[in-house]
């Protein structure tokens, strides 16, 4: 492009002073002048024809640097903001995981006692749900207001609040999401998608029984926030899963 405008300039002054030589020197015949006035009437004919062409072509030049000096700028604003997205991500990529590994390590020490033939029984994680379903099962056959006795048997179980905290511990972890992956701070739809499925691929599957059931039965700010987040329900849906697992069979 500038090599272009440098042949332009360089054409302009070879027909300048070529169109001078023609007309002078071979059409009326005038030899080299050694009046310095001849010279200088050269000088501001060329001055004349040339300025304004060359005038031209550098706030030609000008402009074009302007414009690759503005597209530069706007690569680097565009390589700034991918590299503030990324450390963004990976910040909280960062306390997404140290999270999940949180709500693990919670259920993990999750514990719940049930009466036994007039005792007191306490089960650990995987076998406290186990328990909370069994017992589920039975108020659905034996209850026709089915839903009004299981949030009236988990709110009794549940006096120390262990299910509420493993429901809030997740429901903090898929507001974190929606929090910091918006679409102010360059993210996506998808994105937040697919840390919801993570989320949910990565949460042992009988704490994700647990969280369903709390949400089909307990009425509290974590399940209603979870249940009225469109974009984690689509992630459910995505896998498959529903939170009005228990009914009672028809």
């Amino acid at each position: 492009m500038v090599n272009r405008y440098i042949s332009i300039a360089i054409a302009s002054m070879l027909v300048v002073f070529g169109s001078y030589v023609v007309n002078f020197y071979y059409k009326l015949g005038y030899g080299l002048s050694d009046d310095v006035a001849v010279w200088a009437q050269l000088g501001d004919y060329a001055g004349g024809l040339l300025n304004p062409i060359l005038s031209f072509i550098s706030l030609v030049l000008l402009i074009k640097s302007l414009t690759l000096q503005n597209e530069a700028n706007l690569d680097l604003r565009k390589e700034l903001k991918i590299n503030e997205k990324t450390e963004k991500l990976r910040s909280f990529e960062t306390h997404f995981f140290n999270m999940l590994n949180s709500q693990k390590v919670s259920f993990d020490s999750f514990k719940l006692k049930f009466e036994v033939d007039n005792n007191f029984i306490e089960k650990v994680g995987v076998e406290a749900v186990i328990a909370i379903e069994e017992h589920i099962s039975e108020l659905l056959d034996s209850s026709d207001n089915y839903e009004e006795s299981i949030s009236a048997y988990l709110e009794e179980l549940d006096e120390t609040d262990k299910i509420y905290s493993a429901t809030r511990i997740f429901y903090i972890i898929v507001k974190m999401v929606n929090d910091k992956l918006t679409d102010e701070d360059g993210f996506s739809a998808q994105d937040r998608k697919s840390h919801l499925l993570t989320l949910i691929n990565f949460t042992e599957f009988s704490l994700l029984r647990l969280i369903m059931i709390s949400l089909q039965f307990m009425d509290c700010h974590p399940t209603k926030y979870l249940k009225s987040n469109a974009e984690f329900n689509a992630a459910l849906d995505e896998v498959g899963i529903e939170y009005d697992l228990y009914k009672p069979e028809k």
